[in-house]
């Protein structure tokens, strides 16, 4: 434990009025100080977009889907085995099936592409439960011979709530292109001819009844079971099953345990709602971790600008230390001033720093909006939009470690000159 004269010795020290030690300890504090704000701030913030993102995959995409290998439509009866299978598992929050595959759109010689998610009566009341809150405009009840989309598809076709759009299957499409293909190579002119009247895409009318935020919602379309097997032409076929889960963040374990538990049948296969984001999320956990790295070596500078005070101080009071230490003061005497100044300038800078980051936190979206108005920038052009505020997620363990770390380093940055100035001869120290 320090003693009274030890940290009468480092207060003095600190409070030196005829030197510019001062204002160095003062420099010191403030470095410290934007050392914590900036690995709390940045680290929260980071944090923040990562989980926004996590969420947006989570509320957009369905949690898994079930299928045969390569795609291959399932009959109802093995469809209706596997849900059964599925709706008795205790981690399952619903289940329905599904019909999924990529079709082309026309209104008015305006054309777009999506790929459509089919669901029956009960499924597609829960999943449209699910993006409800990412709607733009019309309903998202889903009924037979209406679509929901994206309202980035919506604006391609310049379509709106209660306007009828022409729908093809890929399939079809990709059937007349090859048919053209033929057509066109045909030597033959009446046989040619003959060809292209061949040539039909069959359209269908269905009515756009909403649409959601692409953004945050995908740019998947929704339609209902029997609409999207009269579209793709399956008969009563399906494409598999659909799943949500209580906890979405399981979703890997979930599937080994499915697996291990022959609830997903041979020759089926599992894409999970990792997948649409799985490079996405381990790219910003990669800018994370770097991060960390360029925040740390902010921190190991203020550190040494905690060394720099020290330094300077030990040779200040050159005089003082030879002094006391022919007073017959020990090492570790002379060691704990200095490194006691040290944990006053680690401490206060890492409190400071904490308060500062607290602030900047809490208002981080006005200083965005007063940045962008003294920039001349639109403050509220971002309002409405996916992460029109700026997210953040304070993580309490990390900020301990933060705090710890900073006044770690800078005890630790404080013990060289010290160690140094306390083996200073005394002679030599009063003869100098």
């Amino acid at each position: 434990m320090l003693s009274n004269a030890t940290l009468f010795l480092a207060r003095r020290y600190l409070r030196a009025k005829r030197s510019f030690v001062s204002v160095i300890t003062i420099v010191s504090i403030l470095g410290v100080a934007v050392g914590v704000l900036m690995m709390i701030v940045v680290s929260s913030v980071m944090k923040g977009f990562e989980g926004e993102f996590r969420k947006v995959l989570i509320g957009s995409e369905p949690h898994v889907l079930l299928h045969p290998q390569n795609k291959k439509p399932a009959s109802p009866q093995a469809a209706a085995e596997v849900l059964a299978k599925v709706k008795a598992q205790p981690e399952v929050l619903a289940a329905s099936t599904y019909i999924s595959s990529a079709m082309y759109a026309e209104r008015e010689g305006q054309q777009s592409g999506m790929d459509v998610i089919g669901l029956p009566a009960d499924g597609a009341t829960f999943y449209m439960a699910k993006i409800a809150k990412h709607r733009v405009e019309g309903s998202l009840e889903l009924k037979h011979g209406g679509l929901v989309c994206a309202d980035y598809i919506a604006g391609q076709l310049d379509a709106h709530p209660g306007d009828k759009i022409s729908v093809y299957a890929a399939t079809n499409v990709t059937t007349a292109v090859q048919r053209f293909r033929v057509a066109s190579d045909e030597q033959d002119e009446k046989k040619r001819h003959a060809a292209y009247k061949e040539i039909k895409l069959h359209p269908k009318e269905i009515i756009l009844q909403g649409s959601v935020r692409a953004e945050t919602a995908g740019v998947y379309g929704y339609t209902t079971l029997e609409t999207a097997q009269q579209i793709f032409g399956l008969g009563d076929q399906v494409s598999g099953i659909l799943i949500e889960l209580k906890q979405p963040g399981d979703v890997k374990e979930v599937i080994k345990r499915f697996e291990a538990a022959n609830i997903i049948p041979a020759g089926w296969n599992a894409a999970l709602w990792t997948d649409a984001g799985d490079a996405r999320l381990a790219a910003m956990s990669n800018e994370r971790v770097m991060m960390w790295i360029v925040l740390m070596i902010i921190a190991v500078v203020a550190a040494f600008s905690v060394m720099n005070t020290t330094i300077t101080v030990t040779t200040q009071k050159r005089r003082e230390i030879g002094v006391l230490t022919a007073l017959g003061s020990r090492q570790g005497q002379i060691i704990s001033i200095f490194v006691a100044q040290a944990a006053f300038v680690g401490t206060l800078g890492t409190v400071i720093g904490l308060v500062l980051s607290g602030l900047v936190l809490t208002f981080r979206d006005d200083i965005r909006m007063g940045i962008a108005v003294l920039s001349g920038g639109n403050a509220d052009s971002a309002s409405g939009m996916f992460l029109a505020t700026i997210p953040a997620q304070i993580e309490p363990w990390f900020v301990a470690v933060t705090c710890i770390g900073s006044i770690s380093l800078c005890l630790l940055a404080a013990l060289p000159p010290a160690w140094l100035a306390a083996r200073v001869d005394p002679a030599v120290a009063l003869r100098d």
